[in-house]
């Protein structure tokens, strides 16, 4: 029996734990030397800056996905048929049966 493959999606919900930076070194004078800050793009210097002190979202972190223009249609017709229900509410639920539908039991409703 062949052994499965993983899927392509495995493991990118898994969270984790974010890298703490070490200490500044000290030099010669015992001062820290400066450290060059990671670049960020302006974009995300933009949304943190905008972002409200409370999310309206707590519990859920903000995803950007493209989609093709016809499969956006048909979220919005579905959101539609369902009395209209955000597409959020639409794209996460399809979305929860996706990944029970491939064994992950933890993200069923």
């Amino acid at each position: 029996m062949m052994a499965k493959k993983p899927s392509a999606l495995a493991g990118i919900f898994d969270d984790k734990p974010e890298e703490v930076a070490p200490a500044p070194a000290l030099d010669a004078t015992h001062e820290p030397q400066r450290a060059v800050a990671p670049r960020r793009s302006r974009r995300s210097a933009d949304v943190a800056a905008a972002s409200p002190a409370r999310s309206s979202h707590p519990g859920k972190k903000p995803v950007l996905i493209h989609i093709p223009e016809d499969m956006h249609r048909a979220l919005r017709q579905l959101s539609v048929e369902e009395g209209g229900e955000p597409l959020t509410v639409v794209t996460e639920r399809l979305l929860r049966q996706y990944l029970v539908k491939r064994g992950h039991a933890r993200f069923a409703p």
